[in-house]
């Protein structure tokens, strides 16, 4: 029985890879905080868009991204001429990065069944409770996720042009992501220094909702000592 002790710390790292991607999920669709963004950044102004136009051409991203549209095409006046904001390399990029947030919501999905049937399961054949376990396999599955968090967040603090190249060398199969700023808008929407902040949000975010849970977890267990 022994060698079964490992398999919740598996779970417990499939249920916190799932809390990790929903974090993603939450903090990428806040239209907040790309306004905010955006009137720190003065996004507006260097592109010669409203920020109105702006938010428009931001939401048909998201949108799209989302399979709320078919497409990102959308128009706005750009420093004084009216024309398509987002030309055809920054459309195709932007499948890759649908096809991307998608399978990453499958992939969510599919580790929140796995790591609930799972548990279910173990504590069926191995007659444990529920709330113990899930206590003592978060705080094994924690450390090895807040390890690897840790290490990333180091990486993109310390050069995080390095360690975004390097997200999307990994992701992507192709160098649509290179957009040349003197041509494209979406570069220029999407500084390096805004996916700085975004990915300490997301990291912020996450260990929010993971001391969340822990306080939960912790709660429920001592109810049933009570």
């Amino acid at each position: 029985m022994k060698t079964y002790k490992i398999i919740p710390t598996f779970l417990s790292v499939f249920f916190l890879v799932a809390v990790l991607i929903t974090a993603v999920d939450f903090v990428v669709f806040q239209r907040g905080f790309y306004q905010y963004e955006y009137q720190k950044g003065k996004q507006a102004e260097s592109i010669g868009m409203s920020k109105d136009d702006l938010m428009e051409a931001t939401n048909a991203l998201l949108d799209y991204t989302q399979n709320k549209r078919e497409d990102i095409v959308v128009y706005a006046e750009v420093n004084g001429s009216q024309r398509e904001v987002f030309d055809e390399r920054e459309t195709m990029h932007m499948v890759d990065v649908k096809n991307l947030y998608q399978n990453a919501i499958k992939a969510r999905n599919i580790l929140l069944i796995v790591s609930i049937v799972g548990y279910l399961i173990y504590t069926f054949i191995t007659k444990e409770k529920l709330t113990s376990l899930l206590w003592d396999s978060f705080k094994g599955g924690l450390i090895l996720l807040l390890m690897f968090v840790l290490v990333i967040g180091i990486w993109a603090f310390i050069d995080f042009d390095g360690f975004w190249m390097q997200f999307h060398y990994l992701f992507f199969d192709n160098d649509l992501f290179l957009l040349d700023p003197n041509v494209s808008i979406m570069i220029n929407m999407f500084p390096s220094q805004f996916f700085f902040e975004m990915v300490l949000a997301i990291i912020i975010c996450f260990i929010f909702m993971l001391v969340l849970i822990a306080f939960m977890i912790k709660g429920v267990e001592k109810l049933n000592h009570a």
